[in-house]
């Protein structure tokens, strides 16, 4: 039974190489690009995964190999629906499951961030009047995290106003892989960031807290421009007492992790061992945890720019 899983994540492995190599090669137009997309995507997700699976093992814990989820380009513009493990049995304490989920979160931002660097430093800096630019139709624009921000600068410098960053492919695997560190912390349910609220702080704070995630996504996806125009037409003149950076137009993906939060569940399997505390260092590492969310997050990660 080992063996056949093992056979299966290794498939799997195969395929997601595969069309996520396609996906590069359409993104870039060459085979060098498409090769250093799958090759760094595979690494970030195989990371994170793999940090879960290692200290699963760890522990004792029944778990299975990283398992990649492969997708037509047509379906997934990166070639792929992520990746994940199951765990077969259940966790018996507090500590183990902290250490368990902020495993992946941790193990995946640390490949991450060199990959984007790298890719940053062979990313281009263009005009929006450019020849470059006037021969898109449309192209996707990412959102602009403070580590982002942050890493753009270090490589590039300060982008002066009417010019744009085209990524590399290998700058564009280290962006998803934020991303999916967004994603995989959110604090609801038996995502890892649900791991660690419930590790850290009493079983009713983590259903409190995974509720207002709910709620939060479905404010983010609708976002908060529309709601206040609606006020505005409603006459409640809130419109001119709102600080300009709560004013932000919805992301529709948002809505679909909400309701997929509702489908599989907020709340969260208890431990075998009802214990206590996880300690200091592991508090301290929960709050860096929640400093990469905060981080890595933009309100609306992607949105399309038509040019015609």
């Amino acid at each position: 039974m080992v063996r056949r899983s093992a056979l299966i994540a290794l498939a799997l492995l195969l395929i997601t190489a595969t069309t996520t190599f396609i996906s590069g090669y359409m993104i870039s137009g060459t085979h060098a690009g498409g090769i250093l997309f799958s090759l760094s995507l595979i690494a970030i997700l195989g990371g994170h995964e793999m940090g879960h699976y290692l200290y699963g093992r760890k522990y004792g814990v029944s778990i299975t190999l990283p398992w990649f989820i492969p997708a037509p380009p047509f379906l997934s513009p990166i070639g792929t629906f992520g990746a994940f493990i199951r765990i077969k049995s259940q966790i018996r304490s507090r500590k183990e499951l902290f250490d368990i989920g902020v495993a992946g979160p941790i193990a995946g931002i640390v490949v991450a961030l060199p990959v984007l660097f790298v890719g940053l430093l062979f990313s281009d800096v263009v005009a929006l009047d450019s020849e470059r630019i006037s021969e898109m139709q449309t192209a996707m624009s990412l959102g602009n995290s403070i580590v982002f921000s942050f890493f753009s600068k270090m490589a590039l410098g300060p982008i002066a106003e009417g010019y744009e960053i085209i990524l590399h492919p290998l700058a564009f695997a280290g962006w998803i892989g934020l991303f999916v560190t967004v994603l995989n912390l959110m604090p609801a349910g038996q995502l890892d960031g649900g791991h660690i609220i419930y590790s850290v702080f009493p079983a009713e704070w983590h259903r409190i807290v995974s509720s207002v995630t709910v709620v939060s996504l479905v404010i983010m996806g609708v976002g908060t421009a529309p709601l206040l125009d609606l006020a505005d037409y409603l006459g409640l003149g809130v419109l001119d007492t709102i600080p300009e950076w709560l004013v932000f137009e919805g992301w529709a993906g948002w809505l679909f992790w909400a309701i997929l939060l509702v489908v599989i569940g907020t709340s969260h399997p208890p431990t075998l061992l009802d214990d206590a505390g996880i300690g200091a260092g592991r508090k301290a590492l929960a709050l860096f945890s929640l400093l990469v969310f905060v981080s890595c997050f933009t309100p609306v990660p992607i949105s399309i720019v038509d040019f015609g």
